[in-house]
């Protein structure tokens, strides 16, 4: 016998004289409290690895030893997704006490965290099965996918990840995943937690049927895209989604906490109220004598928004006070009924800032102006100037509305068309009868999303539609030939606002971005912004020249002084220039204003495009703003006239940047209710 084997003779002859076996020893050592701490239970459990391996690796037991190992892992596995299926876990949803708060609540982010912690194991073999490497770090910040420490550099983007998805760059993404550039580490562990999340998720569906969170989310929002129902209920087969049946009940549970918040708001009598036409295409496969051949339907749809912002009913008691300075009152006195407003009125009212310090000659539009060109040159010039965003101050607010989130109530669609008087009375009627007010008084007026898109409108009128503005070598039919040169004759008919709106954005960064290399090159001889960039310009630099700029290249009072020169001596496309870069600056100027909840700077801008407006034309948008501002400022009660001012802009996401105007969210109820109700069909009908 070997010299190696000797100890093991005599450890056998030992077990053998205590009538104990190996098996035995060992089980005694793991169970037994007693040698907890032993020694030699702690050097089996530091070369338990080693062990295993033995075991799996020895031809008598591998098969019988892997089977074991196999039940095992089953049972861990089985009872970590128990754990994650319970009613405690919080991821049941039933369809019949589906409410909003639940949809809102709802984070895929929260959930996939929530795996990771309930089932550790299942989490990590389904990261080895999808490619990861299968480590797990103690004590350190975990990344989307769980498995690796995040990179000092990417930390602060995974809440973004979740909360901007609409944002990402789906191109890159696409050629991430076709093999056309190496993919970014942190995307591809973004896609890893997304497989997991919705791998675990039918996991935990097909354990207990009432564990179906995703599915429910995923089943709701198939139905909102209105996915053909064919395509559900095959992804409901494949454990995806949940079933139509069910997704109906989910509706109807909706839609009944819908009308109870209805009901709710109209007891409150603190509600405002948003409506507008829109038309809907029902066209009949079947004729039948009762169907008109008329297949366009021109409804009228409606909103109810929840006055906040501490408005009391004691605030909307003012209908005597109205009525006493209406011009429609035969009984009032001349001295307390308010004179018709003309626009230069506007220019008394007490909508413009204060003008800035002694230290400054800027004006509040022109600080604005130069927030505008150094934003641009920093977000879309040269890499160097990056650098400097997060030193930009944002404009000085005006009045800005405290920000709260605002919940909106859709009324039901009515069969009006009101584009008469009569009509536009009976949809106020029906509109607010729905709100439980059945006595009802009409004020309407324009909302702002209508305003800007009169102000897009007014832009293309201004220097796309006439043919002499195309003479102009620095015209912006100039700048459509270089950024859409085969959509120039689109251009030039009648255009929506979205394109136009998009145009005046692309075109206004290359005209700023031009400004900053033409005064880089007039100050300091630069032939471009690379050059310019060599010169290593410091913030202050840039911020001295962004003033420059805005007084320079864009239309202020020196217009006047360029007018009076002799014609030979007048520069007639750089006066031109100067217009466009004012104008496209108001416009931007009007929707930061908007998105930033600052509803006095919106006024101010407002008083610009009124006469705009009546230049143009478009007398019916021009006289409704005018008579707002005059009204809010001069006629309406102080109670009221806050009701109006901080609810005429709405936040329905809560997000700091994302306010929009009341019409805004009426004209989106608008898109929904046509392509979901609009087409063809037998069963298509305004009931």
């Amino acid at each position: 016998m070997s010299q190696h084997m000797l100890p093991l003779h005599i450890v056998f002859e030992a077990l053998d004289q205590c009538q104990i076996s190996v098996a035995g020893l060992i089980v005694a050592l793991l169970t037994s409290q007693q040698y907890e701490n032993h020694y030699y239970v702690t050097n089996l459990l530091t070369h338990s690895r080693e062990i295993l391996h033995a075991f799996s690796q020895h031809p008598a037991s591998q098969h019988q030893f892997a089977l074991h190992l196999f039940r095992i892992a089953e049972n861990t596995y089985l009872q970590e997704l128990r754990c994650l299926t319970s009613e405690n876990s919080g991821w049941h949803f039933k369809a019949s006490n589906t409410t909003t708060k639940q949809l809102e609540d709802f984070s895929l982010k929260e959930m996939a965290w929530d795996m990771e912690d309930t089932t550790p194991e299942w989490w990590s073999l389904l990261g080895v099965l999808l490619g990861d490497k299968g480590k797990r770090v103690s004590g350190g910040q975990k990344d989307e996918g769980g498995d690796e420490p995040i990179a000092p550099e990417e930390d602060g983007n995974i809440d973004s990840y979740w909360d901007d998805m609409d944002e990402i760059d789906l191109e890159g993404l696409i050629n991430e995943l076709m093999g056309e550039q190496g993919p970014h580490p942190s995307i591809e562990n973004r896609i890893k937690m997304m497989k997991k999340t919705i791998v675990m998720s039918i996991l935990m569906h097909g354990s207990n049927q009432k564990a179906n969170a995703l599915q429910s989310l995923l089943g709701l929002f198939l139905q909102s895209t209105h996915t053909p129902y064919k395509v559900i209920d095959t992804l409901a087969h494949l454990g995806i989604s949940i079933s139509t049946d069910t997704i109906n009940v989910a509706v109807e549970a909706l839609s009944m906490e819908s009308q109870n918040s209805l009901q709710h708001l109209r007891r409150s009598l603190l509600a405002s109220y948003a409506y507008d036409n829109f038309d809907v295409d029902l066209k009949s496969y079947v004729p039948t004598a009762e169907k008109s051949n008329h297949s366009l339907k021109h409804l009228t749809s409606g909103l109810l928004f929840p006055l906040v912002h501490g408005i009391m009913l004691d605030d909307l008691k003012c209908s005597w006070e109205l009525w006493e300075k209406s011009v429609l009152n035969p009984q009032a006195d001349d001295p307390h009924i308010a004179h018709k407003c003309a626009w230069w009125d506007l220019l008394k009212l007490p909508l413009h800032p204060k003008s800035p310090g002694l230290g400054s000659r800027l004006s509040h539009r022109d600080q604005f102006n130069s927030w505008m060109f150094f934003q641009d040159l920093c977000t879309y010039g040269p890499d160097y100037f990056h650098q400097f965003s997060s030193s930009i101050p944002k404009p000085e607010c005006i009045e800005p509305i405290p920000l709260v989130k605002t919940p909106i109530f859709a009324a039901r669609a009515m069969d009006v068309n009101n584009s008469t008087v009569s009509r536009n009375i009976q949809a106020v009627t029906d509109l607010l009868t729905q709100g439980g007010i059945c006595d009802p008084s009409d004020m309407s007026g324009e909302g702002l999303f209508h305003l800007k898109m009169a102000c897009a409108d007014v832009l293309w009128h201004c220097f796309i539609q006439p043919l002499a503005a195309h003479e102009d070598e620095t015209s912006l039919m100039r700048d459509i030939a270089q950024l859409h040169p085969k959509e120039t004759g689109i251009y030039m008919t009648k255009l929506g606002f979205h394109p136009m709106h998009q145009l005046i954005g692309h075109a206004g960064i290359c005209r700023w971005l031009d400004c900053w290399r033409v005064h880089a090159e007039t100050k300091g001889g630069f032939s471009n912004l690379e050059a310019f960039v060599l010169s290593k310009p410091t913030l202050d630099d840039l911020k001295k020249m962004a003033n420059e700029i805005a007084c320079t290249y864009v239309a202020r009072n020196q217009l006047q002084w360029m007018h009076r020169e002799q014609e030979k001596k007048r520069d007639l496309q750089f006066e031109n220039a100067l217009l466009l870069n004012k104008y496209f600056l108001l416009y931007e100027e009007l929707l930061y204003a908007m998105n930033h909840r600052d509803i006095g700077h919106t006024e101010t801008c407002t008083v610009s495009w009124i006469l705009m407006l009546k230049a143009m034309g478009k007398h019916k948008y021009a006289m409704h703003m005018t008579n707002f501002l005059f009204n809010m400022h001069c006629v309406y009660p102080l109670g009221l006239r806050h009701a109006i001012h901080y609810h005429i802009l709405i936040n329905p996401m809560g997000h700091p940047t994302k306010w929009r105007a009341m019409d805004w969210c009426v004209k989106l109820n608008n898109l929904f209710t046509k392509v979901k109700n609009g087409g063809k069909g037998s069963n298509q009908s305004v009931e």
